[in-house]
């Protein structure tokens, strides 16, 4: 049997992201010797070429597409990836006859959808390590792949979890590493699976499952080291949060302070979870920055959306790492259940008082079925039982949905170091392609606060 598995996620902002879950997926079929090739469109030059060149080369039976995302979840000026996956598949099927078979989180979350409109075979749900192995194996023993064609979805969540320190490591060899450091400026890894926490709009628990799986710390520096062997020196830690369980993120840490693993890395952060001892530890094991899902520095607010931390928790992490020399952002969702213009005022208000390095802003929340900020805004109205979720859809409190852009965007002229994607605001495409060409890695909003002189000196 031959295989061809795909990549169709080219977005490039903030940052183009490696495709570790084809990477890993790239690892089992290899172990278990079925022939395979790798097909990543995130520097491709001329898709449609790229792809007819891959499908004469291989002549799968099956091709398997990774679906990232289904959009950038940024309002107001979001960008919908499906037409493009849509295009891809459509090649495919010019070009040839294979079973077409989706997965990815992005299908995870709205798998009829979406196995309807692209057009696909066969669409798994859950981990593909062990779904679409098995899935391959059946249809080596069938011989028969015309029974799979017609849209069927199989749902591969309600058997064992994967073992994590049981798969073999991520074969990135198939993939333009060099690319990724490059224009990516990093590459990632992952430490565990699955997310304990409840914030009313997240997918984590949808995607990975909300029982944590923590990965043995000397495999996670035996693929640290395997990056560095491929020339990758910065790494993103891809974990919903690194530092939870902290005994966890303390054993990494010293373990590739005990290899003396020389590399650059960061990671996303809750902030209840900070120490004094664990941000020395990352410091010394090569951490850069951290990045917290702070959403709000409102106690209301945190409630509301569901957060397991405090302002003064915010505070006291803030502080830590300012302590410790740690450059670190808040990232922020404005707009959810209870939201008003004294809310906004005083989130921004205190999280400046905190002096971060950057703060990314999101205004609105995107809205997932199976979410309970979907429940709630069923409730209240946004949206309906036959909503379209392929359509972005977006949570924001009628309190300030009239004049929270006006009001932001004046905010921005005079807080250089403050992000707000859905309007293009302090970072933009251009200056994400400008700052990588200099060599710039690791997370872009390092940067923010010594942007502007930076630009100047080059």
């Amino acid at each position: 049997m031959n295989v061809l598995l795909v990549s169709p996620n080219v977005e490039s902002l903030p940052d183009p992201v490696f495709p570790l879950g084809l990477a890993q997926l790239s690892a089992i079929l290899k172990r278990d010797g079925i022939n395979h090739e790798i097909l990543d469109l995130c520097f491709s030059d001329d898709y449609d070429s790229s792809i007819e060149s891959a499908l004469h080369s291989v002549d799968p039976d099956v091709v398997g597409l990774s679906l990232r995302n289904i959009d950038n979840v940024s309002y107001p000026h979001y960008i919908t990836y499906l037409p493009f996956y849509r295009k891809v598949i459509e090649t495919i099927r010019k070009h040839g006859d294979p079973l077409i078979v989706l997965g990815g989180s992005a299908f995870a979350l709205l798998p009829d959808e979406l196995i309807s409109y692209l057009d696909a075979d066969v669409g798994i749900i859950g981990e593909g390590e062990a779904a679409f192995l098995e899935f391959l194996r059946q249809c080596e023993r069938s011989s028969a792949l015309h029974k799979y064609k017609g849209s069927r979805i199989i749902d591969g969540r309600h058997g064992k979890f994967v073992d994590l320190d049981a798969l073999p490591l991520p074969d990135r060899t198939g993939f333009d590493n060099e690319g990724y450091l490059r224009w990516g400026g990093m590459g990632n890894i992952q430490t565990k699976r699955g997310c304990p926490f409840t914030c009313i709009y997240c997918t984590y628990p949808i995607i990975e499952g909300a029982r944590v799986r923590l990965r043995n710390p000397g495999r996670i520096c035996d693929e640290i080291e395997q990056m560095l062997d491929l020339g990758i020196t910065n790494i993103f830690v891809v974990d919903n949060v690194f530092n939870a369980p902290i005994d966890h993120a303390e054993s990494i840490c010293r373990e590739i302070i005990k290899r003396n693993i020389s590399v650059s890395w960061s990671c996303y952060a809750n902030p209840r979870f900070v120490t004094h001892r664990l941000i020395d530890l990352m410091i010394e094991a090569g951490c850069t920055s951290v990045e917290f899902g702070s959403d709000s520095a409102d106690d209301v607010m945190l409630g509301n959306l569901g957060k397991n931390f405090t302002v003064d928790d915010l505070r006291n992490a803030s502080a830590v790492c300012r302590d410790a020399g740690m450059s670190f952002c808040h990232s922020l969702i404005i707009g959810g259940p209870g939201e008003t213009p004294d809310s906004v005022h005083h989130t921004f208000n205190t999280v400046n008082d905190m002096s971060p390095t950057a703060v990314i802003c999101m205004i609105g929340i995107r809205i997932f079925p199976g979410t309970t900020l979907s429940s709630k805004a069923m409730k209240e109205g946004y949206i309906a039982p036959n909503t379209d979720f392929l359509k972005p859809v977006f949570y924001l409190s009628e309190a300030i949905e009239h004049g929270i852009l006006p009001f932001v965007e004046q905010y921005s002229q005079t807080h250089s170091n403050w992000i707000f994607p859905g309007l293009n605001i302090n970072m933009t495409q251009e200056l994400q392609k400008k700052l990588r060409r200099f060599g710039v890695r690791g997370p872009l909003w390092e940067y923010m606060r010594r942007r502007r002189g930076f630009l100047r000196t080059r």
